[in-house]
């Protein structure tokens, strides 16, 4: 449906408030609702934008997954040891690309035949992150067990599992992570027959 031009969003004052790994950026915005224009304030984090990739062997049925600790979840009360696909920050490439050279620095694995799965919106109500969702096709069956870069302080275990197991860790909630859970849910509604 048409927006009404009155009602379009206006951004009247960004500033940051704090800058480091993440910007915190305080908004002023105003937007048009119920005939009136409504203004208001958010706190806004920013630290880049991302691309994500499940690797998948299509012959043997099999993906590779992550686990990897993230100090946030463990701050909510989790061990912090969550199932992922291979993740990173753009860093200025193209998503596509950034989703490739993070299956390799994560996985150890080359992942070719980059298909898009849609974006996914982390936080949208406070954060600025848009991750770039694809799957891609690797040879198995894959022997690397450790993964990641050790100037980022990652700890990654990584795992090849067939592709049924990893929709049903997703169905039972196993797989917290929001971007992993989505990418395995729109693979499998697209390719069902990958996960017999």
């Amino acid at each position: 449906m048409p927006v009404d031009p009155a009602a379009a969003p206006r951004i009247l004052d960004e500033h940051p408030i704090y800058q480091g790994f993440i910007t915190l950026s305080r908004v002023t915005a105003e937007v048009g609702w119920g005939g009136r224009r409504l203004r208001f304030i958010r706190e806004v984090h920013f630290h880049g934008h991302g691309a994500a990739v499940l690797p998948v062997d299509i012959d043997r049925r099999t993906g590779l997954m992550i686990r990897q600790f993230r100090l946030p979840a463990f701050l909510d009360g989790g061990d912090g040891w969550l199932w992922e696909i291979p993740a990173g920050l753009l860093d200025g490439d193209a998503p596509q690309d950034c989703a490739g050279r993070e299956a390799v620095e994560e996985t150890g694995a080359r992942v070719v035949m980059l298909q898009p799965l849609g974006v996914s919106l982390s936080s949208p109500g406070i954060m600025r992150e848009v991750i770039h969702l694809y799957w891609g096709r690797y040879q198995g069956p894959h022997a690397t067990r450790t993964g990641g870069l050790a100037s980022e302080s990652e700890m990654i275990e990584v795992h090849e599992l067939p592709l049924r197991e990893i929709a049903a860790m997703a169905d039972r909630g196993d797989i917290a992570d929001s971007k992993s859970a989505v990418a395995i849910f729109r693979l499998r509604a697209r390719h069902p027959e990958l996960f017999c």
